[in-house]
C-alpha cells in the first residue's frame, strides 16, 4: 500500500525508506498484543472487570522483544534509530501520534481511525475469506492502483491524506459488506458466540487458581498477566490445555465445563431478538450495550433462578449508524495534461446507502447455561426477552 501510494502521487509527498519500512513493521506487528483466543481474551477480561485493549499491548509487546533478543543493532543495519524509529512503528499501530503530523496517510495505512480502511482489514478478508470459502467480491489491489496522497481539504493545518477515485466508491461500498458479511456469518454468528461464552465461563472459574510463572519467579493469575509483558508472552492458547489436564482440584469446575464445550454440551440458545423490530427507539439511540445486557440477565435470572448468557450482534462499520463513505475523500479523474487534484463532492452515501438488516445489525442473543429446559420454560423464557427488550428505555 505504501509502495502504491508513492508511486500514484509522484512528487507530492516526501516519504523516506526508514520511514517506509517502519509502516511495513507496524502491518507486521500490530497485533503483536493479542491474547490467547484473539478478541474473546478482551471480553474474558471485560467480564473479570478490567479494561484492556490488545493494541497498547502489542507495542509493549514489540519494545518487549526488541530489548528481549538484542535486536537494536539489527534495526540499524536498516537506518532505524532505536527510540525515534521504535515509537514512530508504535504511532503507526495505534493509528495516530505526534511523530509525522503532516504526513497523516502514513497512519491510516495499518490502523485507520478516519475511515476504516486500512490493510488490517484487508488482511483478514483475505485470510478468513479463504478458510471459509467465502467469495470476497472487494477488490484491494484495484483500490490500491486508484489511491493516492492528498492535502486534507477539511483540515486547518497542512496535512496529507489518503484518497481514492470516484469510481472506486462502489468498491469501498463492498469492502465493508464482507466485512458485514464476515461478521454475520463468522466472527458473531451465534454459535461462535455460544463457544466464546464458554470459553469466558471457563477463564472466569480459573482465573484465581491458574497462574503465570515469569522467569523471575514472580506469578500472576490469568487476569493479571496483561500487567507484565514477559507473563503476557508466556500466555497462549494452551492454556485451555493447562486447565483441561492439571491435577489441582480447585479447577474440577472449569474443567468440567470445559469438558461440556468439548463434547458439545453447549449453552441453550433461548434466541436472537432484533431491536429494529422489537424497540427502534433503543436502535436509534447511541445506548451502552453492555448496561442492556446485563439488565436483561439480570431480570431473566431473577425472573427464572437459572444462569443465562447474554451476546449482542452489533455491527456499525466501524461508526454507529453512519455510512462510512461520508468519510471518504473521493477525487475525480484529471483533465488532459492537469495534475491538479479535483475532489469529487457527489455524496457517495446516498448513491451506496447501507441496509440497517445487513450493516447495522443489532441483535440481543440469549442463552441459558441451564443442560436441560421444558418446552414450556423455553417459551416463558422467550415471552420474556421480548417483554422486556420491548420496554426498556435508556
Amino acid at each position: 500500500m505504501i509502495e502504491a501510494l508513492c508511486r500514484n502521487s509522484g512528487n507530492d509527498i516526501n516519504v523516506t525508506t526508514e520511514e517506509k519500512l517502519c509502516v511495513e513493521l507496524a502491518g507486521l506487528c500490530h497485533d503483536l498484543g493479542h491474547g490467547p483466543l484473539s478478541h474473546s481474551w478482551e471480553r474474558y477480561l471485560k467480564a473479570s472487570g478490567v479494561d484492556w485493549k490488545h493494541e497498547e499491548s502489542s507495542t509493549e509487546m514489540l519494545k518487549y522483544i526488541i530489548q528481549k533478543y538484542d535486536l537494536e543493532k539489527e534495526l540499524k543495519k536498516y537506518g532505524l534509530n532505536m527510540e525515534y524509529h521504535v515509537e514512530l512503528i508504535c504511532e503507526f499501530i495505534r493509528g495516530e501520534g505526534k511523530l509525522l503530523v503532516e504526513n497523516h496517510f502514513l497512519y491510516q495505512v495499518v490502523s485507520n481511525k478516519d475511515n476504516g480502511i486500512d490493510v488490517d482489514k484487508w488482511d483478514y478478508f483475505l485470510r478468513d475469506g479463504n478458510c471459509l470459502n467465502l467469495s470476497i467480491s472487494f477488490d484491494y489491489k484495484r483500490l490500491m492502483q486508484f489511491s493516492r496522497v492528498v492535502l486534507d481539504p477539511h483540515s486547518n493545518q497542512p496535512k496529507q491524506v489518503i484518497a481514492f477515485r470516484n469510481k472506486e466508491a462502489r468498491n469501498i461500498y463492498d469492502m465493508f459488506r464482507v466485512r458485514s458479511d464476515l461478521h454475520l456469518r463468522a466472527y458473531q454468528h451465534t454459535a461462535v458466540q455460544n463457544t466464546e461464552l464458554m470459553w469466558i465461563d471457563v477463564l472466569l472459574k480459573a482465573e484465581n487458581y491458574f497462574t503465570i510463572q515469569i522467569s523471575s519467579g514472580a506469578k500472576f493469575a490469568l487476569n493479571e498477566a496483561h500487567t507484565n509483558i514477559e507473563a503476557m508472552s508466556r500466555l497462549t492458547d494452551h492454556i485451555l490445555c493447562d486447565i483441561q489436564y492439571s491435577n489441582d482440584p480447585k479447577l474440577e469446575e472449569a474443567k468440567s465445563l470445559l469438558n461440556r464445550l468439548q463434547t458439545r454440551h453447549l449453552y441453550k440458545f433461548i434466541g436472537s431478538y432484533n431491536l429494529i423490530f422489537i424497540n427502534k427507539e433503543i436502535y436509534n439511540k447511541s445506548i451502552d450495550v453492555e448496561n442492556l445486557k446485563q439488565s436483561l440477565k439480570d431480570e431473566l435470572q431473577k425472573q427464572f433462578g437459572i444462569e443465562f448468557g447474554i451476546t449482542a450482534t452489533w455491527l456499525n462499520c466501524g461508526y454507529p449508524l453512519i455510512n462510512p463513505l461520508e468519510k471518504v475523500l473521493f477525487f475525480k479523474k484529471p483533465l488532459y495534461n492537469n495534475t491538479s487534484v479535483v475532489f469529487d463532492d457527489t455524496k457517495f452515501q446516498n448513491v451506496y446507502p447501507m441496509n440497517e438488516l445487513e450493516f447495522f445489525k443489532r441483535d440481543i442473543n440469549v442463552f441459558s447455561k441451564s443442560l436441560k429446559l421444558e418446552d414450556s420454560q423455553l417459551k416463558e423464557i422467550d415471552l420474556a426477552c421480548n417483554s422486556f427488550l420491548k420496554n426498556f428505555r435508556p
